[in-house]
């Protein structure tokens, strides 16, 4: 039996309420992307201020991947949306499907940031949102499959708290991409 059609039959009468929080915290968590300007530059107008010291290669590449992949988890935070309104199982379930693969990719680039310390506190929100986006994303998708109204709810709610979590993750991000971008250049030197 297809995801889509086991995810219609087990359809709940009504998302959760627990997923609708899920979906708010998501929005307001992944507003917009951490993504720098096109010259990497944090500065205003792009000019360049004292050289900083350098990063251990790992670090510089983990900020950058997790400012990449910042893009895609707003996105499964739209679709969930998108899903949860439409009433549409079938997307929601996708849209766990979804995130699972960039959570369980992500996940492992927590480690080359733990062992630094400008990277550190960023590397402890990761620790705490990324397992429970991951367990809550793949229950959701689970349980949708299974028809399991109760893991549905404990999954969008694990989900919320991963959210949450990430919230924190994402300010810390923000400021740190620009950072490795200008690293990565003193990578290629």
């Amino acid at each position: 039996m297809t995801a889509s059609r086991t995810a219609r039959r087990a359809r709940p009468s009504s998302v959760p309420l627990v997923l609708a929080v899920a979906l708010a915290v998501l929005v307001a968590a992944c507003g917009s992307s951490t993504t720098p300007g096109p010259d990497g530059s944090s500065a205003p107008d792009g000019s360049a201020g004292p050289k900083p010291s350098r990063w251990p290669g790992t670090a510089v590449l983990a900020i950058i991947k997790l400012g990449g992949t910042d893009g895609e988890i707003a996105k499964a935070g739209r679709d969930f949306i998108t899903a949860a309104d439409a009433g549409d199982v079938a997307a929601m379930w996708g849209a766990a499907d979804g995130l699972i693969p960039v959570l369980s990719d992500l996940a492992l680039s927590v480690d080359h940031l733990a062992a630094w310390d400008e990277t550190a506190v960023l590397a402890g929100h990761l620790r705490v949102a990324f397992p429970l986006m991951l367990q809550g994303a793949t229950q959701l998708r689970d349980s949708i499959t299974a028809g399991d109204a109760t893991g549905v709810e404990d999954g969008s709610r694990k989900l919320a708290q991963g959210l949450t979590a990430y919230a924190p993750a994402r300010a810390i991000l923000a400021e740190l991409v620009p950072k490795a971008l200008l690293q990565q250049r003193n990578l290629n030197l």
